[in-house]
């Protein structure tokens, strides 16, 4: 028996009360097994989708075809769909044809893996076919049935595989494993977008020495839209379980919405110019094409604890991406590890004092100079530059007064 949420039980008891069969199913079954608290909550009926859909005041038409009704409940949304049997898959990620089927142990049959293929009734128990609850228990991913057939309907399940292995702390089945060696060219038919998610919840998981099997099986190549991986990932690898018990101890700079840029840095190290067109090729945001590149750009560099240098660093970087960039070169480099927590407070005090070490911050402006007797263009811009870098140099000459004096 597992604890189903109110509105989940309520969506099951009405299917049922109108004569048809519900289950909870998938990964929500598998992770309440496991003890984890499941992210939403999936229903398998026998109902069709009109059939469900005239049980509920309020739904959406999510995929009426595929058999997804979502039902609204008490401001949630919990996806109701029709067992169903996929037909023939012709291009490595989706069925031609679905069949809408009776039992539930056809609709479990068509899924990726056996940890997967669980279901549950309040009233009827454990659907489980495939053994998912023993796989679970021996911490192993296995494919529903053939591995070949299953990653040949689908090619992005061989990713997936070993993403669960990575997220689940899980080992994967050999059989699984050979069929992702021989069928890994067939990633080149799933969608960069597709790809990029799976490959952010791999580095982030719980376990990324499973990234070792990308590398083993030839997946990588792939998922890097054909490119050869530069880096060691023995190394990387020991990194980003380096920056796991860092987390866990609270002993890392590295906050959770910067945590995946941050991985990918470490992750992408060895691109080094060639990083921005993996992630742009990944379709990433610009936002993250821009940090992650900027944190591998400046990994190599030696940062020294001067206040001066600190101040031409955060020109480019912000307080918080500078944080970010000691932490990953505590992880990744030699140097500067001892004067880690110097630096950070060389910079914690310029913020705090309010020194200058932009333009904006500057005493005098363009105004200024042009008042002066600068002229607008070159001639403006490397004198400004040049006043900062006096005032980066000695903050009190930050005056309006002592840099006209220096023109």
């Amino acid at each position: 028996m597992i604890e189903i949420p109110k509105d989940v039980k309520f969506i099951i008891d009405t299917l049922e009360a109108a004569g048809f069969e519900a289950f909870v199913v998938g990964g929500c079954v598998r992770d309440v097994i496991r003890g984890a608290k499941p992210k939403d909550w999936d229903i398998a009926t026998s109902a069709e989708p009109l059939e469900a859909k005239a049980l509920f005041s309020r739904t959406i038409d999510t995929g009426l075809k595929h058999g997804t009704i979502t039902v609204l409940l008490n401001r949630e949304r919990y996806e109701v769909t029709t067992y169903r049997i996929d037909g023939e898959y012709l291009d490595s990620r989706r069925p031609e044809t679905v069949t809408f089927a009776q039992r539930i142990e056809e609709d479990l049959s068509r899924r990726d893996f056996t940890i997967n293929a669980i279901a549950y009734s309040p009233t009827r128990g454990f659907a489980d076919p495939f053994n998912g609850r023993g796989d679970i228990e021996a911490g192993v991913i296995k494919c529903v049935g053939n591995a070949e057939n299953r990653f040949g309907e689908d090619a992005l399940r061989m990713l997936r595989a070993i993403r669960f292995a990575a997220v689940l702390d899980f080992s994967v089945d050999v059989a699984a494993l050979n069929a992702i060696t021989k069928l890994k060219s067939n990633l080149t038919n799933i969608s960069a977008e597709r790809i990029r998610e799976e490959m952010c919840k791999l580095i982030c998981g719980a376990n990324p020495s499973a990234a070792k099997l990308l590398e083993t099986t030839g997946l990588l190549y792939y998922a890097l839209r054909n490119r050869e991986y530069g880096g060691n990932l023995d190394e990387v690898i020991n990194q980003l379980n380096h920056v796991s018990e860092r987390q866990k101890r609270n002993e890392s700079l590295i906050t959770n919405d910067a945590n995946e840029q941050a991985r990918l840095a470490l992750f992408l190290a060895w691109a080094k110019d060639d990083c921005p067109n993996i992630l742009h090729d990944l379709r990433f945001d610009n936002n993250t094409i821009k940090n992650v590149s900027m944190y591998v750009q400046f990994l190599p560099t030696e940062i020294q604890p001067d206040r001066y240098e600190i101040k031409k660093l955060m020109r480019i970087l912000s307080p918080k991406h500078l944080k970010i960039l000691l932490e990953l070169q505590y992880i990744t480099a030699p140097f500067g590890t001892a004067s880690q927590g110097l630096i950070l407070h060389e910079a914690q005090s310029i913020i705090e004092k309010n020194e200058c070490f932009t333009l904006r911050d500057l005493a005098i402006n363009g105004n200024d100079l042009l008042n002066a007797g600068i002229p607008s263009g070159k001639a403006m811009g490397e004198t400004l530059e040049k006043l900062l870098d006096a005032v980066m140099r000695e903050p009190s000459m930050n005056t309006r007064e002592r840099l006209l004096c220096e023109i």
